[in-house]
């Protein structure tokens, strides 16, 4: 038996051990109620379409988690939608290596948002999470067949594209900006010569005093700029 059919065949042995478990636990009527349940969620989310929009919640809310750390909510709506994700995929006719397909899209378009470059990372993953989608499920001879909706696999190739290259690139950028308050955001600044004498004095900037030293000797009113911070001094040059 190959990996790939072994995987589908486990995951319904594992979940059947864990409900005859629970239901020799319960009280007859609970038992009955609990499997009723069971048959139902099954029934609701053991389509492609469902177990499809699980599988992407599921990963996207974990990426939103790992980009954020801490943030809990994402992190926990992430590994509930791929539990139900997994045992929607235990009971439909999954192709594995579409689902890797899938996957390895969305890690290349998100690689792309991380590493901007040329676009090639971002095409070659739009096109493998679009083929990963379309031949995530594919029924055996003389079964209905079982695909993605069309308007669904469109309409979520689009949004993950975007969703990656706008709003992860938009993190991404965010955390490459120069730091907007601190002692950094003194760095380039320009400031107004107070008073000076010799190589030092005190300069302006932003309302503000500074101490300051330089290499040349200014004059009260001219204008310099900031180039290193030295504890509490100011390291500037003329402009």
């Amino acid at each position: 038996m190959t990996l790939a059919a072994f995987v589908p065949v486990a995951g319904r042995g594992l979940s059947a051990g864990l409900a005859l478990v629970l239901l020799s636990a319960l009280p007859a009527d609970a038992a009955s109620t609990f499997a009723d349940s069971r048959d139902s969620l099954l029934a609701t989310i053991a389509n492609p379409d469902a177990a499809f929009v699980l599988l992407l919640v599921g990963i996207y809310a974990l990426l939103l988690e790992f980009a954020n750390p801490g943030t809990v909510l994402p992190g926990i709506v992430g590994i509930v939608s791929l539990a139900l994700a997994a045992l929607a995929l235990s009971a439909l006719p999954v192709q594995y290596g579409a689902l890797a397909l899938l996957v390895a899209g969305i890690a290349l378009m998100t690689a792309e948002a991380f590493t901007p470059g040329f676009g090639l990372l971002g095409l070659l993953g739009f096109v493998a999470f679009v083929a990963g989608a379309y031949f995530l499920f594919d029924a055996p001879p003389g079964q209905i067949e079982m695909r993605v909706s069309m308007p669904l696999l469109v309409g979520a190739s689009l949004a993950s594209a975007g969703l990656i290259f706008f709003v992860v690139g938009a993190a991404v950028q965010a955390r490459k900006r120069p730091t907007a308050t601190g002692a950094e955001q003194l760095l380039s600044e320009h400031g107004t010569v107070i008073d000076w004498s010799g190589d030092h004095g005190n300069i302006r900037i932003h309302g503000e005093v500074w101490a300051a030293r330089g290499t040349r000797p200014l004059m009260p009113g001219d204008t310099v700029r900031v180039t290193k911070r030295d504890g509490l001094v100011l390291v500037v040059e003329p402009i």
